[in-house]
């Protein structure tokens, strides 16, 4: 399992992170933002959290490497 914080940026960086994760559809990737946890696949679930701050991730499941790499534009 790896765990991180990221930051998305408004609506344009909303679309690119799903697209980003829509790459990995066979790992589960969550994010956690005070009392909501939401899957990082839904961009409606991503654009109801308070996107001003650091958004908490979690992701596990095969090719886990390719994605953390992906990922880092997005990491705090």
């Amino acid at each position: 399992m790896y765990s991180t914080d990221i930051n998305i940026n408004g609506i344009n960086g909303a679309r690119e992170f799903v697209a980003l994760t829509a790459k990995y559809p066979k790992i589960k990737i969550t994010l956690n933002h005070n009392e909501y946890e939401i899957d990082a696949h839904s961009i409606i679930g991503i654009l109801s959290l308070d996107l001003s701050k650091p958004i908490a991730l979690e992701a596990d499941g095969p090719d886990l490497e390719a994605f953390i790499n992906a990922l880092k534009p997005f990491t705090v």
